[in-house]
C-alpha cells in the first residue's frame, strides 16, 4: 500500500487528494469518476496527483486503505471505553464499525457500484480489516474468565452476525437496534451455557 509523502505540504496534497476523490465516488460514483475531477477537486496539479498515484484504481485503493484505517479506529475506540461492561463494549464496536459504513459508503446512491469495486480491486485490504476486527473482538472476550474458552468462536458468531444484519438494514437506527439486539443475546446466551457447562 501506498506510504504516504515526508514533506508536509506534499502530504497535505496527497490526503487532500484522497479525501477529494472518496467524495467524488460517493457523489457520482466510481465509473464516472476521471483523475482531472479528482485534480479538480482536491486542489492540486494533475501532474502532482500521478505523481502519488497510478491512475484512478491505484487512487481508489488509497481511498479503500483509508476507510480500513477509520473502520479499525472505530472498533478500537469502542472497545476502550472505560468503565462501560464488556458486553456494552463489544456491540458498540460492531455498530461503530457498520455505523462508519453507512457513513462512508451506504448513503451513497452509488453504494451498490462501490462495494462491487471494494470487492474486486480491493479484497485484501478489507479481508486483512476483518480478520484484525475478529482478533480486537476475541482478545476482549478472551480476558473474561466465563467466556474465554470459547472466545474466538464467539467473536466471529458476533461479527459476522452483526455483518449480515447491517448488510440487510435499512438505516443506521435499524442497524444499529439489531446488532444491539443480536449482541444482548449472543452474549447472553454464551453466558448460559457457559454457566451449564460448569453446572452453575
Amino acid at each position: 500500500m501506498l506510504n504516504p509523502p515526508v514533506d508536509s505540504e506534499d502530504n497535505a496534497r496527497f490526503k487532500r487528494a484522497i479525501r477529494a476523490a472518496e467524495e467524488l465516488f460517493k457523489r457520482v460514483g466510481f465509473r464516472a469518476v476521471t483523475m482531472e475531477m479528482v485534480a479538480r477537486e482536491a486542489n492540486v496539479a494533475k501532474a502532482t496527483l500521478y505523481n502519488h498515484f497510478k491512475n484512478k484504481d491505484d487512487l481508489y485503493l488509497a481511498v479503500c486503505a483509508r476507510m480500513a484505517r477509520l473502520l479499525r479506529g472505530a472498533v478500537e475506540q469502542a472497545l476502550a471505553r472505560p468503565g462501560a461492561p464488556l458486553d456494552a463494549r463489544l456491540a458498540a464496536a460492531v455498530i461503530a464499525k457498520h455505523r462508519m459504513v453507512f457513513t462512508l459508503v451506504r448513503g451513497s446512491a452509488h453504494a451498490a457500484e462501490l462495494f462491487s469495486y471494494k470487492d474486486a480491486m480491493a479484497g485484501e485490504v478489507f479481508a486483512e480489516l476483518d480478520a484484525a476486527i475478529l482478533t480486537l473482538l476475541a482478545d476482549s472476550i478472551a480476558a473474561d474468565a466465563q467466556l474465554s474458552p470459547k472466545a474466538e468462536r464467539l467473536a466471529r458468531a458476533l461479527y459476522l452476525g452483526g455483518s449480515e444484519l447491517a448488510s440487510r438494514a435499512a438505516t443506521t437506527a435499524e442497524m444499529e437496534h439489531e446488532i444491539g439486539d443480536f449482541a444482548a443475546v449472543h452474549l447472553a446466551g454464551a453466558r448460559a451455557l457457559a454457566g451449564k457447562e460448569k453446572g452453575i
